[in-house]
């Protein structure tokens, strides 16, 4: 028996004007506006969102204002200029956030043998029972496991969020975007673009693709 074959999923923005896909006023609520964020906060933010991004779904942008077809076409190469830039930034992001792992690491780790080392010096019989509990088996127990924490929480777990972004933004740019302006459907063929990671910088490009820290000399 064939498996029924479910429709494309369209991520569908609505948006009074062009102008909302980019910038938002929240004056604008007092004249009737519909919208606190972006077009393109919330696009990301939904794919964000997903699971998984399909090769069948595309990118819905529902205009209530008449729409020519070259301005669809400017707004749909601004969709893919937003979205190498963001990606740019999130990779930014991730350098840095490695960076300041490997910076406190070494203070971290200080921290955590000196805290290790004076929880075992009163821990010893001769301090007694309050002592031992309160500091040896307490405080600077604790002291130890935060110093080692806080660096591997970094390296290990703080960067996983710009990690996903980078990942969806990156197949966002293979999804197509359709203009709806005035009940009138313009879908815009997907502009032939480099692979993302072709367009960057040499340094930057290597360190995407391996995804790994950034060098000691930076960006």
């Amino acid at each position: 028996m064939p498996v029924k074959r479910l429709p494309p999923t369209d991520v569908v923005i609505e948006l009074d004007n062009v102008d909302e896909l980019f910038s938002v006023d929240p004056r604008d609520l007092l004249s009737g506006a519909h919208r606190i964020d972006s077009g393109m906060d919330e696009l990301v933010e939904r794919f964000l969102a997903q699971k998984t991004i399909t090769a069948e779904q595309r990118i819905v942008l529902n205009i209530a204002n008449e729409c020519s077809d070259e301005v669809a076409a400017t707004v749909t190469l601004a969709v893919r200029r937003y979205l190498q830039l963001r990606m740019r930034r999130a990779i930014r992001e991730h350098n840095l956030i490695w960076r300041q792992g490997k910076r406190s690491l070494f203070s971290g780790s200080l921290l955590f043998i000196i805290g290790v080392s004076l929880s075992y010096a009163f821990t010893r019989p001769i301090m007694g029972e309050v002592v031992e509990g309160l500091l040896g088996n307490g405080v600077f127990l604790v002291v130890a496991w935060v110093g080692l924490w806080y660096p591997l929480d970094l390296l290990f777990i703080a960067r996983e969020q710009a990690k996903r972004e980078i990942r969806v933004l990156g197949k966002m740019l293979d999804v197509p975007v359709v203009i709806r302006a005035s009940d009138r459907t313009m879908p815009i063929p997907v502009t032939p673009h480099p692979p993302f990671n072709q367009a960057l910088p040499l340094s930057l490009n290597a360190r995407f693709r391996k995804f790994r820290g950034p060098s000691k000399s930076g960006l």
